[in-house]
Protein backbone atom coordinates (compact mmCIF):
# COMPACT_ATOMS: atom_id res chain seq x y z
CA UNK A 1 0.00 0.00 0.00
CA UNK A 2 1.24 3.51 -0.79
CA UNK A 3 2.80 5.44 2.06
CA UNK A 4 0.71 8.17 3.62
CA UNK A 5 0.43 11.66 2.18
CA UNK A 6 2.11 14.60 3.87
CA UNK A 7 -1.15 16.09 5.10
CA UNK A 8 -0.05 19.57 4.07
CA UNK A 9 2.92 21.86 3.75
CA UNK A 10 4.52 21.80 6.22
CA UNK A 11 3.64 18.11 6.74
CA UNK A 12 1.27 17.08 9.48
CA UNK A 13 2.20 13.40 9.08
CA UNK A 14 5.51 11.60 9.48
CA UNK A 15 7.13 8.53 7.91
CA UNK A 16 9.35 6.00 9.66
CA UNK A 17 12.21 4.03 8.18
CA UNK A 18 10.37 0.79 8.96
CA UNK A 19 7.43 1.92 6.82
CA UNK A 20 9.78 2.54 3.90
CA UNK A 21 11.31 -0.94 4.35
CA UNK A 22 7.85 -2.50 4.44
CA UNK A 23 6.90 -0.83 1.15
CA UNK A 24 10.13 -1.11 -0.82
CA UNK A 25 12.15 -3.88 0.91
CA UNK A 26 15.39 -3.62 2.87
CA UNK A 27 18.33 -2.20 0.91
CA UNK A 28 21.83 -3.58 1.36
CA UNK A 29 23.10 -0.60 3.37
CA UNK A 30 20.01 -0.30 5.59
CA UNK A 31 20.10 3.44 4.95
CA UNK A 32 17.83 6.06 3.42
CA UNK A 33 20.49 6.79 0.81
CA UNK A 34 20.37 3.14 -0.26
CA UNK A 35 16.99 3.82 -1.89
CA UNK A 36 18.51 6.16 -4.48
CA UNK A 37 18.63 4.31 -7.78
CA UNK A 38 22.03 4.75 -9.44
CA UNK A 39 21.87 5.38 -13.20
CA UNK A 40 19.10 2.80 -13.63
CA UNK A 41 17.87 2.53 -17.24
CA UNK A 42 15.08 0.14 -18.22
CA UNK A 43 14.09 -0.05 -21.88
CA UNK A 44 13.53 3.52 -23.03
CA UNK A 45 13.18 4.74 -19.43
CA UNK A 46 16.29 6.53 -18.20
CA UNK A 47 17.36 7.44 -14.67
CA UNK A 48 14.54 5.36 -13.27
CA UNK A 49 13.59 6.42 -9.75
CA UNK A 50 12.30 4.23 -6.92
CA UNK A 51 9.03 6.06 -7.55
CA UNK A 52 8.19 9.11 -9.60
CA UNK A 53 5.39 11.46 -10.57
CA UNK A 54 3.49 11.57 -7.31
CA UNK A 55 5.81 11.61 -4.30
CA UNK A 56 6.89 14.11 -1.69
CA UNK A 57 5.18 16.84 0.27
CA UNK A 58 3.16 18.05 -2.74
CA UNK A 59 2.71 14.53 -4.18
CA UNK A 60 4.23 15.72 -7.48
CA UNK A 61 7.91 14.76 -7.22
CA UNK A 62 10.13 11.68 -7.47
CA UNK A 63 12.40 9.79 -5.10
CA UNK A 64 15.92 11.26 -5.64
CA UNK A 65 18.48 9.28 -7.68
CA UNK A 66 22.27 9.00 -7.88
CA UNK A 67 23.90 11.48 -5.45
CA UNK A 68 20.91 13.78 -5.03
CA UNK A 69 19.95 14.72 -1.47
CA UNK A 70 17.30 12.39 -0.11
CA UNK A 71 14.93 13.05 2.81
CA UNK A 72 12.16 11.20 4.62
CA UNK A 73 9.69 13.74 3.24
CA UNK A 74 10.51 12.53 -0.31
CA UNK A 75 8.65 9.31 0.50
CA UNK A 76 5.24 10.80 1.19
CA UNK A 77 2.63 9.18 -1.16
CA UNK A 78 5.28 6.88 -2.65
CA UNK A 79 4.63 3.28 -3.63
CA UNK A 80 6.44 0.21 -4.94
CA UNK A 81 6.96 0.25 -8.72
CA UNK A 82 7.03 -2.80 -11.00
CA UNK A 83 7.88 -2.37 -14.69
CA UNK A 84 6.31 -4.98 -16.97
CA UNK A 85 8.74 -5.93 -19.74
CA UNK A 86 7.22 -5.30 -23.15
CA UNK A 87 10.47 -3.68 -24.26
CA UNK A 88 13.20 -6.34 -24.47
CA UNK A 89 13.71 -9.22 -26.89
CA UNK A 90 12.01 -9.87 -30.21
CA UNK A 91 8.78 -8.32 -31.41
CA UNK A 92 5.66 -10.10 -30.24
CA UNK A 93 1.98 -10.56 -31.12
CA UNK A 94 -1.04 -10.73 -28.83
CA UNK A 95 0.50 -10.07 -25.43
CA UNK A 96 -1.41 -10.11 -22.14
CA UNK A 97 0.72 -8.00 -19.78
CA UNK A 98 -0.67 -9.53 -16.58
CA UNK A 99 -0.94 -13.19 -17.57
CA UNK A 100 2.06 -13.50 -19.86
CA UNK A 101 4.51 -11.16 -18.13
CA UNK A 102 3.67 -10.25 -14.55
CA UNK A 103 2.48 -13.75 -13.63
CA UNK A 104 5.58 -15.41 -15.13
CA UNK A 105 7.60 -17.58 -12.74
CA UNK A 106 10.87 -15.79 -13.56
CA UNK A 107 11.55 -12.06 -13.76
CA UNK A 108 13.94 -12.14 -16.74
CA UNK A 109 12.26 -10.69 -19.81
CA UNK A 110 8.98 -10.35 -17.92
CA UNK A 111 9.17 -7.70 -15.18
CA UNK A 112 11.50 -5.59 -13.05
CA UNK A 113 10.81 -4.68 -9.44
CA UNK A 114 12.36 -1.25 -8.85
CA UNK A 115 14.41 -1.31 -5.66
CA UNK A 116 15.21 -4.19 -3.31
CA UNK A 117 11.64 -5.43 -2.82
CA UNK A 118 9.91 -8.45 -4.32
CA UNK A 119 6.96 -8.70 -6.69
CA UNK A 120 3.71 -8.37 -4.72
CA UNK A 121 0.94 -10.89 -5.18
CA UNK A 122 -1.62 -8.12 -4.62
CA UNK A 123 -1.02 -4.98 -6.68
CA UNK A 124 -3.47 -2.72 -4.86
CA UNK A 125 -1.64 0.46 -3.89
CA UNK A 126 1.31 -0.38 -6.17
CA UNK A 127 2.38 1.29 -9.42
CA UNK A 128 2.47 -1.06 -12.42
CA UNK A 129 4.15 0.35 -15.54
CA UNK A 130 3.64 -1.62 -18.75
CA UNK A 131 6.59 -0.34 -20.75
CA UNK A 132 6.54 -0.95 -24.51
CA UNK A 133 9.63 -0.25 -26.60
CA UNK A 134 9.29 -2.76 -29.43
CA UNK A 135 6.58 -3.77 -31.90
CA UNK A 136 3.58 -5.70 -30.64
CA UNK A 137 1.15 -6.84 -33.34
CA UNK A 138 -2.19 -8.61 -33.35
CA UNK A 139 -4.45 -10.93 -35.37
CA UNK A 140 -6.91 -9.83 -38.05
CA UNK A 141 -10.59 -10.51 -38.48
CA UNK A 142 -12.26 -8.67 -35.58
CA UNK A 143 -11.99 -5.15 -34.19
CA UNK A 144 -12.15 -6.51 -30.62
CA UNK A 145 -8.89 -8.45 -31.00
CA UNK A 146 -6.12 -6.36 -29.42
CA UNK A 147 -2.35 -6.51 -29.83
CA UNK A 148 -1.59 -5.69 -26.18
CA UNK A 149 -4.07 -6.38 -23.39
CA UNK A 150 -3.41 -4.96 -19.96
CA UNK A 151 -4.92 -7.92 -18.18
CA UNK A 152 -6.87 -7.55 -14.93
CA UNK A 153 -5.31 -6.10 -11.78
CA UNK A 154 -6.37 -5.63 -8.18
CA UNK A 155 -8.57 -2.61 -7.52
CA UNK A 156 -6.53 0.41 -6.47
CA UNK A 157 -3.56 -0.38 -8.72
CA UNK A 158 -1.89 2.65 -10.29
CA UNK A 159 -1.71 1.23 -13.84
CA UNK A 160 0.25 2.91 -16.61
CA UNK A 161 0.99 2.01 -20.22
CA UNK A 162 4.07 3.86 -21.43
CA UNK A 163 5.18 3.47 -25.05
CA UNK A 164 8.80 4.42 -25.69
CA UNK A 165 10.43 5.97 -28.72
CA UNK A 166 10.82 2.57 -30.42
CA UNK A 167 7.47 1.24 -29.28
CA UNK A 168 4.54 0.38 -31.55
CA UNK A 169 1.28 -1.28 -30.52
CA UNK A 170 -0.49 -2.14 -33.77
CA UNK A 171 -3.66 -3.87 -34.79
CA UNK A 172 -3.59 -6.22 -37.78
CA UNK A 173 -4.96 -5.40 -41.22
CA UNK A 174 -8.10 -7.11 -42.46
CA UNK A 175 -7.91 -9.37 -45.52
CA UNK A 176 -9.39 -8.17 -48.79
CA UNK A 177 -12.70 -9.57 -50.01
CA UNK A 178 -12.94 -12.07 -52.87
CA UNK A 179 -14.07 -10.84 -56.25
CA UNK A 180 -17.44 -12.01 -57.59
CA UNK A 181 -17.67 -14.87 -60.08
CA UNK A 182 -19.73 -17.98 -60.69
CA UNK A 183 -19.70 -18.75 -56.96
CA UNK A 184 -21.19 -15.40 -55.99
CA UNK A 185 -22.58 -12.44 -57.89
CA UNK A 186 -21.71 -9.62 -55.52
CA UNK A 187 -18.16 -9.00 -54.41
CA UNK A 188 -17.31 -10.34 -50.95
CA UNK A 189 -16.90 -7.80 -48.13
CA UNK A 190 -13.45 -7.05 -46.78
CA UNK A 191 -12.51 -8.36 -43.36
CA UNK A 192 -12.22 -6.12 -40.32
CA UNK A 193 -8.92 -4.84 -39.00
CA UNK A 194 -8.03 -5.43 -35.35
CA UNK A 195 -7.00 -3.05 -32.59
CA UNK A 196 -3.95 -1.85 -30.67
CA UNK A 197 -4.33 -1.54 -26.90
CA UNK A 198 -7.03 -3.34 -24.94
CA UNK A 199 -7.69 -2.12 -21.38
CA UNK A 200 -9.08 -4.84 -19.14
CA UNK A 201 -8.48 -3.10 -15.80
CA UNK A 202 -11.73 -1.94 -14.18
CA UNK A 203 -10.47 -0.90 -10.73
CA UNK A 204 -9.19 2.55 -11.66
CA UNK A 205 -8.11 4.76 -14.54
CA UNK A 206 -5.33 3.51 -16.80
CA UNK A 207 -2.81 6.20 -17.77
CA UNK A 208 -1.56 5.91 -21.37
CA UNK A 209 1.39 7.90 -22.75
CA UNK A 210 3.78 7.71 -25.70
CA UNK A 211 7.22 9.21 -26.17
CA UNK A 212 8.95 10.35 -29.37
CA UNK A 213 8.03 7.99 -32.20
CA UNK A 214 6.00 5.68 -29.97
CA UNK A 215 2.53 4.96 -31.37
CA UNK A 216 -0.68 3.04 -30.72
CA UNK A 217 -2.62 2.28 -33.92
CA UNK A 218 -5.61 0.37 -35.22
CA UNK A 219 -5.36 -1.87 -38.29
CA UNK A 220 -7.02 -0.96 -41.57
CA UNK A 221 -10.05 -2.81 -42.90
CA UNK A 222 -9.74 -4.98 -45.99
CA UNK A 223 -11.09 -3.68 -49.30
CA UNK A 224 -14.28 -5.19 -50.73
CA UNK A 225 -14.16 -7.42 -53.80
CA UNK A 226 -15.45 -6.25 -57.17
CA UNK A 227 -18.88 -7.30 -58.44
CA UNK A 228 -19.63 -9.43 -61.52
CA UNK A 229 -21.81 -8.99 -64.59
CA UNK A 230 -23.38 -11.46 -67.03
CA UNK A 231 -26.09 -11.91 -69.61
CA UNK A 232 -27.20 -14.08 -72.56
CA UNK A 233 -26.55 -12.58 -75.95
CA UNK A 234 -29.02 -12.49 -78.85
CA UNK A 235 -26.46 -13.38 -81.52
CA UNK A 236 -26.18 -17.10 -82.34
CA UNK A 237 -25.13 -19.34 -80.64
CA UNK A 238 -26.54 -17.11 -77.88
CA UNK A 239 -23.86 -17.72 -75.30
CA UNK A 240 -23.99 -16.43 -71.74
CA UNK A 241 -20.98 -14.23 -71.05
CA UNK A 242 -19.79 -13.45 -67.57
CA UNK A 243 -17.03 -11.20 -66.17
CA UNK A 244 -15.58 -11.67 -62.70
CA UNK A 245 -14.57 -9.06 -60.12
CA UNK A 246 -11.10 -8.29 -58.81
CA UNK A 247 -10.02 -9.01 -55.23
CA UNK A 248 -9.92 -6.34 -52.55
CA UNK A 249 -6.64 -5.01 -51.15
CA UNK A 250 -5.44 -6.00 -47.70
CA UNK A 251 -5.61 -3.52 -44.83
CA UNK A 252 -2.57 -1.95 -43.17
CA UNK A 253 -1.30 -3.29 -39.86
CA UNK A 254 0.90 -5.87 -38.17
CA UNK A 255 0.53 -8.32 -39.67
CA UNK A 256 -0.85 -6.69 -42.80
CA UNK A 257 -3.97 -8.07 -44.44
CA UNK A 258 -3.74 -10.37 -47.46
CA UNK A 259 -5.23 -9.34 -50.78
CA UNK A 260 -8.50 -10.97 -51.77
CA UNK A 261 -8.66 -13.58 -54.52
CA UNK A 262 -10.21 -12.69 -57.89
CA UNK A 263 -13.58 -14.14 -58.79
CA UNK A 264 -13.58 -17.40 -60.74
CA UNK A 265 -16.02 -18.80 -63.24
CA UNK A 266 -15.66 -18.86 -66.98
CA UNK A 267 -17.90 -18.56 -69.98
CA UNK A 268 -18.02 -17.78 -73.65
CA UNK A 269 -16.14 -14.95 -75.29
CA UNK A 270 -12.62 -13.64 -75.02
CA UNK A 271 -11.60 -12.58 -71.55
CA UNK A 272 -9.06 -10.26 -69.98
CA UNK A 273 -7.80 -11.61 -66.68
CA UNK A 274 -8.91 -10.28 -63.32
CA UNK A 275 -6.44 -9.80 -60.51
CA UNK A 276 -5.81 -10.58 -56.87
CA UNK A 277 -5.75 -7.59 -54.54
CA UNK A 278 -2.32 -6.70 -53.17
CA UNK A 279 -1.22 -7.24 -49.59
CA UNK A 280 -1.18 -4.27 -47.26
CA UNK A 281 1.92 -3.06 -45.45
CA UNK A 282 2.57 -2.07 -41.85
CA UNK A 283 1.38 1.46 -42.63
CA UNK A 284 -0.63 1.44 -45.88
CA UNK A 285 -3.50 -0.54 -47.36
CA UNK A 286 -2.95 -2.66 -50.47
CA UNK A 287 -4.45 -1.89 -53.90
CA UNK A 288 -7.53 -3.65 -55.16
CA UNK A 289 -7.24 -5.94 -58.20
CA UNK A 290 -8.82 -5.13 -61.55
CA UNK A 291 -11.95 -6.90 -62.76
CA UNK A 292 -12.02 -8.90 -66.01
CA UNK A 293 -13.82 -8.13 -69.25
CA UNK A 294 -15.57 -10.59 -71.58
CA UNK A 295 -17.03 -9.86 -74.98
CA UNK A 296 -18.64 -11.85 -77.75
CA UNK A 297 -17.67 -9.74 -80.72
CA UNK A 298 -20.03 -9.24 -83.64
CA UNK A 299 -22.61 -7.01 -82.05
CA UNK A 300 -20.20 -5.83 -79.39
CA UNK A 301 -21.81 -7.39 -76.32
CA UNK A 302 -19.56 -7.03 -73.30
CA UNK A 303 -19.48 -7.57 -69.55
CA UNK A 304 -16.99 -6.09 -67.12
CA UNK A 305 -16.23 -7.18 -63.61
CA UNK A 306 -15.80 -4.51 -60.98
CA UNK A 307 -12.41 -3.61 -59.52
CA UNK A 308 -11.63 -4.62 -55.97
CA UNK A 309 -11.30 -1.72 -53.53
CA UNK A 310 -8.13 -0.61 -51.78
CA UNK A 311 -7.53 -1.75 -48.24
CA UNK A 312 -7.67 0.83 -45.48
CA UNK A 313 -4.58 2.59 -44.13
CA UNK A 314 -3.99 2.45 -40.38
CA UNK A 315 -7.16 3.26 -38.47
CA UNK A 316 -9.25 3.51 -41.68
CA UNK A 317 -11.94 1.25 -43.08
CA UNK A 318 -11.50 -0.52 -46.40
CA UNK A 319 -13.08 0.80 -49.56
CA UNK A 320 -16.20 -0.62 -51.25
CA UNK A 321 -15.54 -2.65 -54.38
CA UNK A 322 -16.82 -1.44 -57.75
CA UNK A 323 -19.90 -3.02 -59.25
CA UNK A 324 -19.89 -4.91 -62.54
CA UNK A 325 -21.16 -3.40 -65.79
CA UNK A 326 -22.38 -4.57 -69.18
CA UNK A 327 -23.63 -3.22 -72.50
CA UNK A 328 -23.40 -3.25 -76.27
CA UNK A 329 -25.36 -5.28 -78.84
CA UNK A 330 -28.63 -7.04 -78.21
CA UNK A 331 -29.40 -9.44 -75.38
CA UNK A 332 -31.83 -12.30 -75.10
CA UNK A 333 -31.54 -12.09 -71.35
CA UNK A 334 -30.04 -9.41 -69.17
CA UNK A 335 -27.42 -8.17 -68.91
CA UNK A 336 -27.26 -7.97 -65.12
CA UNK A 337 -24.57 -6.24 -63.09
CA UNK A 338 -23.87 -6.89 -59.41
CA UNK A 339 -22.37 -4.71 -56.74
CA UNK A 340 -19.00 -4.70 -55.07
CA UNK A 341 -18.41 -5.83 -51.51
CA UNK A 342 -18.29 -3.41 -48.61
CA UNK A 343 -15.01 -2.55 -46.93
CA UNK A 344 -13.97 -4.05 -43.61
CA UNK A 345 -14.16 -1.94 -40.48
CA UNK A 346 -11.07 -0.24 -39.10
CA UNK A 347 -9.51 -1.42 -35.87
CA UNK A 348 -9.25 1.01 -32.97
CA UNK A 349 -6.18 2.45 -31.30
CA UNK A 350 -7.53 1.81 -27.77
CA UNK A 351 -10.45 -0.30 -26.60
CA UNK A 352 -11.66 -1.17 -23.12
CA UNK A 353 -13.88 -3.75 -21.48
CA UNK A 354 -17.29 -2.87 -20.10
CA UNK A 355 -16.84 -1.24 -16.70
CA UNK A 356 -13.34 0.09 -17.36
CA UNK A 357 -12.96 3.87 -17.06
CA UNK A 358 -11.89 5.72 -20.19
CA UNK A 359 -8.08 5.90 -20.36
CA UNK A 360 -6.30 9.07 -19.31
CA UNK A 361 -4.25 10.22 -22.31
CA UNK A 362 -3.72 13.77 -21.06
CA UNK A 363 0.01 13.13 -20.67
CA UNK A 364 0.30 12.77 -24.44
CA UNK A 365 -0.45 9.74 -26.59
CA UNK A 366 0.14 9.38 -30.32
CA UNK A 367 -2.76 7.29 -31.60
CA UNK A 368 -4.29 6.45 -34.98
CA UNK A 369 -7.86 5.23 -34.76
CA UNK A 370 -10.62 5.60 -32.20
CA UNK A 371 -9.81 5.49 -28.47
CA UNK A 372 -13.30 5.04 -26.96
CA UNK A 373 -14.52 1.67 -28.27
CA UNK A 374 -15.77 -1.03 -25.90
CA UNK A 375 -15.08 -4.76 -26.15
CA UNK A 376 -11.71 -6.52 -25.82
CA UNK A 377 -10.74 -10.01 -26.93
Amino acid sequence: MALQASGGNPPTNSISFSQIVTEFGQNSSSSLGGYRMNNLNIGDLTEVSLDRDGCGISASGSIPVDQQTIKFSDFFSSRLNVIVDCHSGSNENRVNAKNDKYNASTASGNYTVVGPGSKPSNTSGKKIIIHVNKTIGSLGGSTSLCALRTGTWNNGTDLRVEVGNNGLISGAGGNGGEGAGSERSDGAPGFDGSSGLGIEYTGGTTFVTTEGNGRIVGGGGGGGGGGSAYGKTERSPKPTIRAEGGGGGGGAGIPAGDGGAPGSGGGAGSQSSNATGSEGTASEGGNGGEGSERNQGGEGNFTRGGDGANGGDLGAEGGTGSGGSAGGGEWEWGPVAYGGGSGGEAGDAIRRVVGAPAPDTSGGASTTGATNAVGVA
